[in-house]
């Protein structure tokens, strides 16, 4: 972990590796945030975080859909082959995605499917913040939304999983 102190010492490349695996697959977002560094240096965990919200908040609807799309499926390939990042595999196995039924991990990888040809793009949770029945439920309501409702959803998910990871990261 480090400290605040520590952060704003960083150089855009140690910040970078700090940092670019908070975003699943998305390391630019971390390389652009670090622009976004106060004079003065980053003041909290939140600060940090509000720089690579707003990084992604400033990003292209073609990179955001990217963004979105390197997020891997709950319970699907990534996991079946054992590829999933760390970060992903702990927090699948926190809402115990890992621990299902043969039964209820061909019905999550169904509704992902269904999802993903509504929507284009991922169902995306914070899977660390939710149970298993949760996210179930979560799935099945959502695909009652519009595009532009999900595509939103997605990256408010995508930052609250940033946030997350940012805990494991970054000294109190």
């Amino acid at each position: 972990m480090a400290t605040l102190q520590e952060i704003n010492q960083f150089t855009p490349a140690q910040f970078s590796a700090a940092f670019g695996a908070v975003y699943e697959h998305s390391p630019w977002i971390a390389e652009r945030a670090f622009a976004l560094k106060p004079a003065s240096g980053f003041a909290s965990r939140a600060s940090v975080h509000a720089a690579l919200v707003a990084t992604v908040q400033s990003a292209s609807d073609a990179e955001k859909l990217a963004l979105l799309n390197s997020h891997p499926e709950l319970a699907g390939k990534e996991a079946a082959a054992g590829t999933l990042t760390s970060e992903s595999t702990r927090e699948q196995a926190a809402a115990g995605l890992s621990a299902m039924t043969a039964d209820d991990v061909a019905q999550l990888r169904a509704l992902n499917a269904s999802y993903r040809e509504k929507f284009g793009f991922p169902f995306i949770i914070a899977a660390r913040n939710n149970t298993q029945g949760a996210i179930f439920g979560a799935i099945k309501s959502r695909q009652l939304n519009t595009r532009a409702m999900e595509f939103n959803n997605n990256l408010m998910q995508v930052g609250e999983i940033a946030r997350l990871r940012l805990l494991d990261i970054i000294a109190d």
